[in-house]
């Protein structure tokens, strides 16, 4: 969920309760105050009728909202609601009642005041204060809602730098100017870690590739001397076994040497160039290579190269991803297995039959991880894979379901 959303429904929320809170205080205030004016209005009325009575007969201050009658003794004074039929209409009155002794003779006056003006009174003033409450809150949620998105500008801005950095590219992360000092100075801690990272960077690249150069030169030298002295004649057969035993580890020591110097060039983005080709061409062309050991394992091979699929890659790094996942499933095959190759939907599956792993599937693309039935296996050319799908956007799974099943989506 975005802040500005958040916050939005955080303000939404606060304002709905306070809202109904308010509303409801609001009403029984406002209704308290309109009674409060009827009851007065009740009262000077009963004034007025004090005033009249010492002038006027008491029969002739009766009307159709004053009623007199006589009463046996003194009442109390009293307010009460009363209805009263009113042309075929049931009519809300509000009634005050007392006593008025004349000629030592206590009568019950009664007089009623119609509160279906009052009623619209209050219902006017209940929709007014309602309306102009709901304006007040739209006008500061809104303004509200602007101010946050103006003071987060900078701060969006700063998230899509962020997702466009490189850290293998020249170019500096300069980050906008912010008003917020929260921002501000996230902005600057971006900055100096940025430019941390990128000279950690480039001193890890440089030692890396300085190192596997280096490496290059002694490995040959030592491959080329135990060549040598394999071709000397008086060497006895455990010296031999010994010195082929060197050149065996030194050649392969070279191309773990190779295939990391390989890995860090794919990490630092050195293959940048590419080109669009037809993937089934490279797949029959790559398999002519293995041709020799798929005779040797006697491998039964299903081809379905049908579904023409053209992508865009650099070259060498298309050959390397397709021969090193059909050298993995030739390699770790089983004599007379199965070997399936399927292009699909924009889908490369490659399945062979073997044994299961004897370590978790989640770790079949890491470094050096290798089955126990194939410990001369170097563990590095899956990584590569992975490395090569992970730089251009593929997707690639594994599963066994009774044979090994690799499937790079495109």
């Amino acid at each position: 969920m975005k802040l500005l959303t958040k916050t939005s429904l955080n303000f939404i929320s606060a304002s709905v309760i306070f809202f109904l809170v308010g509303s409801i205080v609001m009403y029984f205030s406002v209704r308290n105050i309109v009674a409060e004016d009827l009851q007065n209005r009740l009262l000077e009325q009963k004034n007025e009728f004090f005033n009249q009575v010492t002038k006027d007969k008491l029969e002739d201050l009766e009307s159709e909202v004053v009623f007199i009658q006589e009463s046996q003794k003194e009442l109390v004074h009293s307010f009460s609601d009363t209805v009263l039929i009113v042309n075929k209409k049931y009519m809300l009155y509000r009634k005050l009642q007392f006593s008025y002794l004349h000629n030592k003779q206590h009568y019950k006056v009664s007089i009623l005041q119609l509160q279906s003006q009052s009623d619209k009174l209050f219902k006017k003033i209940v929709i007014m204060n309602v309306g102009f409450a709901m304006l007040f809150f739209l006008i500061v949620f809104f303004v509200n809602r602007q101010s946050i998105k103006n003071s987060l500008k900078v701060f969006y801005s700063t998230i899509n730098k962020l997702e466009d950095f490189q850290v293998n590219k020249a170019q500096e992360l300069t980050l906008d100017t912010a008003e917020v000092d929260e921002v501000k100075k996230l902005n600057v801690v971006f900055e100096r870690m940025s430019e941390q990272i990128r000279n950690d960077f480039e001193a890890q690249k440089e030692y890396t590739e300085n190192v596997a150069h280096e490496l290059q030169t002694p490995l040959a030298i030592i491959s080329s001397k135990a060549d040598e002295l394999m071709q000397a004649d008086n060497l006895t057969k455990q010296q031999m076994e010994q010195l082929a035993l060197l050149l065996e580890t030194t050649n392969r020591l070279s191309k773990i040497n190779q295939s990391l110097i390989f890995l860090t060039k794919i990490d630092n983005r050195f293959y940048t160039e590419g080109t669009t080709f037809l993937l089934n061409e490279l797949i029959k062309e790559k398999l002519v290579l293995f041709e020799t050991a798929i005779e040797d394992k006697n491998l039964k091979i299903a081809l379905d190269l049908k579904d023409e699929t053209h992508i865009y890659m650099d070259p060498y790094l298309a050959e390397t991803l397709v021969v090193n996942l059909l050298k993995n499933a030739i390699v770790h095959n089983e004599k007379g297995g199965d070997l399936s190759v399927k292009l699909a939907n924009k889908c490369l599956i490659i399945a062979n039959s073997g044994s299961a792993l004897t370590f978790s599937e989640a770790d079949i693309f890491k470094r050096f991880s290798r089955s126990e039935y194939s410990k001369k296996s170097l563990g590095i050319g899956l990584s590569i894979v992975k490395r090569i799908c992970e730089l251009y956007g593929f997707n690639i799974e594994y599963r066994f379901q009774e044979n090994h099943i690799f499937a790079i989506k495109f």
